[in-house]
């Protein structure tokens, strides 16, 4: 643990962790503020353009959240030098706990839930392109339940990442 008290390291960690939760926020404001609305208005060459995007863009925030938890749980384990006390025991230690709590919450979401119902969306998106008569009522109805249960879950990764952003910003000051 001596390492995490070496001050290049701290700055290091620190730079990837800010740098990599401004990316986080800011693609997930874009994302769901933008993308999502002007790929509705576009109808079909909105879906193509989110199913092009989704891939790379799911890689590439991956990383970018890896790196923002991976530097996160390393800078918060330099307070535990100091004993677990001063998590609960300090206004800047609850507050960074909060944000690392609703940070990993949506970690875990972009992890567990997202690629995998966008996958779905695209197998089913693309079945529904390739038959050649009029969509399947029922597939319809299940592209439907799934976009909509993603938009939802959309809004509330948001939701967690204002209060993670919020938390960790006025953390210092409490």
């Amino acid at each position: 643990m001596a390492i995490l008290s070496n001050l290049s390291v701290i700055l290091i960690l620190r730079i990837l962790h800010i740098g990599g939760g401004i990316m986080w926020v800011g693609s997930a404001t874009l994302y769901l503020l933008l993308l999502i609305p002007a790929a509705r208005t576009a109808q079909s060459a909105g879906q193509k353009f989110l199913q092009t995007l989704g891939p790379k863009f799911g890689a590439m925030m991956g990383m970018v959240t890896t790196v923002t938890v991976l530097s996160g749980a390393l800078l918060y384990a330099r307070f535990f030098a100091g004993g677990i006390s001063f998590i609960w025991n300090t206004g800047a230690g609850f507050a960074f706990t909060i944000g690392a709590v609703a940070a990993l919450g949506s970690y875990a979401l972009g992890a567990g839930y997202f690629g995998k119902t966008q996958e779905k969306i695209g197998k089913l998106g693309a079945e529904m392109e390739s038959a050649q008569s009029a969509p399947n009522p029922a597939k319809v109805q299940e592209m439907n339940r799934l976009q909509s249960s993603l938009m939802k879950a959309y809004q509330f990764d948001f939701i967690l990442l204002v209060v993670a952003m919020l938390a960790m910003a006025v953390a210092r000051y409490l």
